[in-house]
């Protein structure tokens, strides 16, 4: 395939336009298949997309956004994740034709036990649908995850408040497993041990008292969203990779999680972020 350079994007876009309905830019060049599937279903009979735009990172989208607030006859949709935002309390921007996800990351939209147990039945082909949801168990590995998994991002949001340039959400899931083929191996103790390595790098670079209070404000901010934490937590680097995982230990779904998040995309439930779809039906109007 063709890689594009940021800069070339809004030429592609001219070029494309007879082809959608919406001009679509996002952060990521890879999967841009799962964004077509999902803005496709989301806009139902009000329009249709044949690709995205991406732009290279979360700065090169907002940056073409804001050179991108007068008048224009084509209609369009910047689209960024919201990653640490939410965690730090950082309100989403105010341009037009904007959108910053509810939730940390796009893949977080794709974790959808309807949509995981569709894919589990494709695999299972004489296994009941009822069986599969039990055998998947998905619901109740995810919201363990998230419940181990929180202190860390909590610890995570320090070092990105703090801008101390400490790998953070890069360090990815399996290495906090006992088996890595296995989600449920999810380890406490490993994940323990990942905090107090972050807390010790944290510190290395700052006081206690700053550590302290940037600990404390994030903690209060969380503890006021009872609803769900897990839009706190990377879906593509943590929560999506264990559910991937289960499907591939359960039904013997074998494709590489990309392609997984294409055909997730078709399945999902489109209510996960319901600002998402109220933006793309108001730029399709």
């Amino acid at each position: 395939m063709i890689a594009y350079s940021p800069e070339a994007q809004a030429a592609r876009a001219c070029l494309l336009k007879m082809y959608n309905d919406i001009d679509v830019f996002v952060e990521d060049a890879t999967c841009q298949n799962m964004y077509v599937r999902l803005i496709n279903r989301i806009l139902g009979s009000r329009g249709r997309i044949s690709q995205v735009y991406p732009l290279g990172g979360r700065d090169s989208v907002i940056k073409k956004c804001r050179d991108d607030q007068g008048p224009r006859a084509r209609r369009r949709l910047y689209i960024v994740d919201a990653d640490m935002d939410l965690m730090l309390g950082r309100s989403a921007l105010r341009l037009l034709h904007y959108y910053r996800l509810s939730h940390y990351c796009s893949e977080n939209l794709l974790l959808s036990e309807h949509a995981f147990i569709t894919l589990a039945t494709e695999a299972r082909v004489d296994v009941p649908w009822a069986a599969l949801a039990i055998s998947m168990a998905l619901r109740p590995l995810l919201e363990r995850a998230v419940r181990v998994l929180l202190p860390l991002f909590v610890v995570y949001g320090v070092a990105h408040e703090l801008s101390l340039g400490i790998e953070t959400t890069g360090y990815r899931v399996q290495r906090l497993l006992t088996d890595p083929n296995d989600p449920s191996t999810l380890s406490e103790s490993l994940v323990r041990a990942r905090i107090v390595s972050i807390v010790r790098q944290i510190r290395s670079q700052v006081s206690a008292r700053k550590y302290r209070t940037a600990r404390n404000s994030i903690l209060r901010r969380v503890a006021r969203n009872r609803r769900d934490h897990s839009v706190y937590i990377s879906g593509k680097t943590y929560l999506l990779p264990l559910a991937h995982l289960q499907l591939r230990k359960i039904a013997g779904v074998g494709d590489a999680v990309d392609r997984i998040k294409v055909r997730l995309a078709q399945h999902c439930e489109l209510t996960i972020d319901g600002g998402l779809t109220r933006a793309l039906r108001a730029a399709a109007r």
